[in-house]
């Protein structure tokens, strides 16, 4: 019988699991899998509680429609139906810029503008920056001999300092929690470039695929929400990944200390209390990276090196629920970004019960805000008053919230989000040649080639078919 060792249970490794069992039983393959995680509980940054009759979200609240991965792993493990879509009706978004909030126009949410009308008549942009946006159509492809460039240099280029400054960088800052200055566009965006070689422009991308988008509608599928999630939060999926795993050995609240490699090509996992786990292939999981160094790094300090030069950032949700009836704002939305220009420390709010159902009882409000990133950490690790005062204040300024909240809930991620800064392809392309040299050790994760939750399920498939694939050889 063959030995698989995976450490870590975020989403990537109870993905890998789930995938490796599934294609095991199909080929009649036995393999004995151990997944090893430090914390005491599975799913990672997948952190749903219910407090009080309230649907609260730690980490992610939702995936984006538009990658097919997600739903794919859904349907698999029976659950599909307990999809949900945001609420398309209220799909507004709004931007604190210049000390007010302006209602960004749904042709501008995907970066490019998808309707020319959007961009016309955008409220807070001026003419000037609205005609230089549409210089778009004719600027000329991005030069491929460069070696990398910047999401800011790429996007200005593209459509100038305003829109960029007013509309792409809180949106940028919102997703990646990054300086987009120092943000790798052939790492972070990469469908970006795709489209400006496809169709010379990215105005003229979204256009073409606006309207094979409205095709499919008219051919009777069913348009989806951008946003999706599961009727009880995004934990629903990793919890259904545990229930899956029928004879996994689940080591919990135990932490790896040291990786070996034996002759053979088997590999020993040595564990925080001395005691050591056997394997045929063994899969970290770990995230962030620099874990992963810790591990690697008495095998090969030169691979352990370069996962050390993978930055990261931390950030915070803050949770906070109020009564409706004395709430002051309608919530017709689903958020606020934040322009740097502001100075704020909370640098996104999402309107939790506006955006999904039942996230909030009968006659109360749940939205969340979020501090951190790489503009600015500092706040992450401030006591809890402290934190809560500050972002009661910034709601104030820019909601005018003056009520207090009736629930708060805090969740800290330090050091947790990933930046794929400039000459990040270079060191995942390093990583894989490395990784070559230990037959049976992969890196999976977010920290190498996509950040989204569906780029970590369809990464952790791939893997889990190389592993099989390993074994039958």
């Amino acid at each position: 019988m063959k030995k698989v060792v995976i450490i870590g249970s975020g989403i990537s490794g109870l993905t890998c699991a789930y995938k490796i069992r599934k294609k095991s039983k199909e080929i009649n393959l036995p393999i004995e899998i151990t997944l090893i995680e430090k914390e005491k509980r599975l799913g990672g940054v997948f952190l749903t509680e219910k407090i009080n009759g309230f649907l609260i979200e730690g980490g992610p609240d939702c995936f984006e429609s538009e990658k097919p991965h997600t739903f794919a792993l859904a349907e698999e493990l029976g659950i599909a139906e307990r999809i949900i879509g945001g609420n398309e009706e209220a799909h507004l978004t709004y931007v604190f810029w210049n000390g007010k909030l302006w209602e960004l126009p749904k042709g501008l949410l995907a970066l490019a503008p998808t309707r020319i009308s959007s961009l016309l008549f955008c409220p807070f942009l001026t003419w000037r920056g609205k005609l230089r946006a549409g210089l778009d159509l004719v600027i000329p492809p991005w030069e491929e001999e460069r070696e990398d460039i910047s999401l800011a240099e790429f996007y200005k280029r593209r459509f100038g300092k305003e829109i960029f400054d007013r509309i792409a960088e809180p949106l940028f800052g919102s997703i990646y929690a990054c300086i987009p200055e120092n943000i790798s566009v052939k790492s972070c965006w990469p469908r970006a470039l795709q489209w400006e070689k496809e169709y010379g422009s990215l105005i003229r991308s979204m256009l073409a695929r606006r309207r094979m988008r409205k095709k499919m509608g008219d051919s009777g599928k069913k348009k989806l929400a951008v946003f999706m999630t599961f009727k009880e939060g995004m934990s629903e999926l990793t919890k259904t990944l545990e229930k899956n795993l029928e004879n996994v050995n689940f080591l919990t609240g135990r932490s790896v200390l040291n990786l070996k490699t034996n002759p053979g090509g088997r590999f020993t996992v040595i564990l925080d209390d001395g005691k050591s786990v056997e394997s045929d292939a063994c899969i970290l999981a770990t995230a962030p990276s620099y874990a992963t160094a810790e591990i690697v790094k008495s095998i090969d300090t030169g691979l352990a090196d370069i996962l050390m030069r993978i930055p990261y950032v931390s950030s915070a949700t803050i949770t906070l629920a109020y009564k409706k009836e004395s709430f002051p704002h309608p919530l017709r939305g689903f958020g606020v970004l934040v322009t740097r220009s502001e100075k704020t420390q909370v640098k996104a709010i999402s309107w939790s019960s506006t955006k999904f159902n039942q996230r909030a009882p009968e006659g109360y409000v749940l939205i969340r805000a979020f501090v951190g990133g790489a503009e600015d950490e500092t706040m992450v690790y401030q006591k809890d008053d402290q934190l809560l005062k500050v972002v009661k204040e910034d709601l104030h300024k820019m909601m005018g919230i003056n009520v207090e909240p009736i629930l708060t809930k805090i969740y800290r991620w330090p050091s947790s989000m990933v930046q794929y800064t400039l000459g990040h392809e270079k060191k995942v392309k390093f990583i894989e040649e490395r990784v070559k040299q230990y037959p049976g050790l992969y890196l999976i994760g977010n920290a190498y080639r996509g950040i989204g939750i569906s780029d970590c399920i369809n990464n952790a498939t791939q893997t889990a078919e190389q592993v099989v694939e390993y074994f039958t050889k």
